[in-house]
């Protein structure tokens, strides 16, 4: 690695060039206009030599290996698992840093940029990029807490097929058209048919929700109240939706809920159509959108949420600012660390809470 070529125009990797998030990746490095010296995509055997177009040139597919990570500054890993367990058995070495978007490779920091901690950021390490279901959640919970003080939540995920990759993509697409045409389907990739069903998947699932609750609790802390995620398989092909059952500390009014997120960093959009947001609409956005908020009635401080988010667009996005807060680590480093200091700190956001109650309600009567 060199670092004075880090910070003005780093040489960048990409694994798993030809996957559906490598594809999100590489498109968002070339629209956002991300400063690079060489771009190196690399595959397994089996696409090695597939030409493919970046910011109007031609590259060529290389295949994996130790050797080629050599002069490469920044490797993003957008690979399935299957192939990034198969590195990791190798016992091959990774690059001196390294964003990994799999979620499956070696163990190493959880950074979401905004909340983390950007002291945690240095030009080497492993830096695990966060499932984007834990992306959308974490943002929505930590910035409810800061204001409201949250007590518990449970969320329900809706995973579109290309949290599965290009395979899950394509048998709901076989699945469908054979349905349509009256002919018998096959299911390699999911449990049953997905197509116009719901799919429990339960190892799936169960698999998903440990990740998601993982990566949670690397983002804020151990203290945070730890919602319950229930993850179910959506016959969509892209978007995760989410519907969040949310307890806070006070009662504010749906308003005041929804102009929380109005008033924020711009991670979270507020529609102005009065239907709201939905998995299909969303494509090509990186931001999370917030569709209904409803008051539990009877039950004071119980809230209910609709949200959509672009799986694949939310994680990249996530990745490369990360990758922009290493390079410019003094820029960076006041930003984001007083939520993350303040997530740590369960008894700050109660007093806060607490502060809101009597601003509210007014002091008890004695």
């Amino acid at each position: 690695m060199n670092r004075e070529r880090l910070r003005k125009s780093p040489n960048i990797a990409i694994v798993g060039s030809t996957s559906l998030l490598g594809k999100e990746l590489r498109e968002m490095l070339e629209d956002g206009g991300f400063p690079m010296g060489r771009l190196a995509l690399f595959e397994t055997e089996e696409y090695a030599g597939l030409l493919q177009e970046f910011a109007g040139e031609i590259q060529i597919t290389q295949v994996i290996s130790p050797e080629s990570f050599v002069d490469v500054d920044i490797a993003f890993f957008t690979c399935s698992p299957e192939i990034m367990h198969s590195y990791v058995a190798s016992g091959a070495k990774f690059p001196e840093l390294t964003i990994d978007l799999t979620q499956a490779g070696s163990e190493g920091t959880v950074y979401l940029q905004g909340i983390s901690d950007p002291r945690l950021l240095r030009s080497k390490g492993y830096f695990v990029n966060p499932h984007p279901a834990a992306i959308v959640i974490a943002r929505v919970l930590s910035s409810l807490h800061n204001r409201f003080g949250v007590e518990s939540a449970a969320v329900t995920v809706l995973e579109p097929a290309s949290e599965r990759g290009n395979a899950g993509v394509d048998e709901l697409q076989e699945q469908t058209v054979n349905l349509l045409n009256f002919q018998q389907i096959e299911n390699k990739v999911f449990n049953g048919q997905l197509a116009f069903n719901i799919l429990p998947e339960r190892e799936a699932s169960e698999r998903t929700e440990n990740r998601v609750m993982e990566h949670l609790e690397g983002i804020l802390g151990k203290t945070f109240p730890k919602p319950m995620i229930t993850a179910v398989q959506a016959p969509v092909f892209h978007s995760h939706a989410f519907s969040v059952f949310v307890q806070l500390l006070g009662t504010p009014a749906v308003e005041e809920v929804t102009a929380q997120f109005d008033r924020g960093d711009g991670s979270v959009t507020v529609p102005a159509a009065a239907d709201g947001p939905s998995p299909v609409g969303v494509v090509g956005t990186d931001t999370i959108h917030l569709g209904r908020v409803r008051h539990g009635g009877n039950h004071p401080g119980a809230y209910s949420l609709w949200l959509v988010a672009d799986n694949l667009r939310i994680a990249a996005a996530n990745a490369i600012r990360t990758a922009e807060h290493i390079r410019y680590p003094l820029e960076s480093s006041m930003a984001g660390c007083d939520g993350g200091r303040a997530l740590s700190r369960l008894w700050l956001v109660r007093l806060a809470a607490a502060v809101y109650r009597v601003a509210e309600h007014g002091y008890p009567r004695g």
